[in-house]
């Protein structure tokens, strides 16, 4: 996926943000291809791996990691969505060591990533 140093320079960036924001849940979405003659299944078992080591990492079992696949348009790729219970809990995964790094490189290439924040929207009454 990506490298330490351009995880930890968004890591840095996002922990600028106030504080009342790491509180909120956050997700980040990887745009990402199979590598020719990889399988959805091979990336599947090092993302298990990942999940279970990023929530022993964190400290949470609130962390969730899909893989996503296009339903209707651009059938070419997928995405990553993980989502963590703060930008805290994604810091502890972020600052830490890259032990999967080559593992996802070898089965895929991830083009870009973005982190997002959602407000739930209440329904009328």
């Amino acid at each position: 996926m990506l490298k330490k140093t351009a995880i930890t320079i968004v890591a840095a960036l996002f922990l600028g943000l106030s504080f009342a924001a790491a509180a909120d849940p956050v997700s980040v979405v990887y745009s990402c291809k199979l590598n020719d003659g990889k399988t959805k299944e091979e990336i599947m078992a090092v993302n298990a791996r990942w999940l279970k080591w990023a929530r022993e990492t964190a400290g949470t079992d609130e962390i969730t990691s899909s893989y996503v696949t296009p339903v209707v348009g651009d059938f070419g790729g997928f995405m990553w969505v993980d989502s963590y219970p703060s930008a805290a809990a994604w810091a502890k995964v972020a600052d830490a060591g890259p032990e999967f790094d080559e593992e996802f490189d070898e089965l895929a290439t991830c083009s870009g990533n973005r982190m997002y924040r959602g407000e739930q929207t209440v329904a009328a009454k």
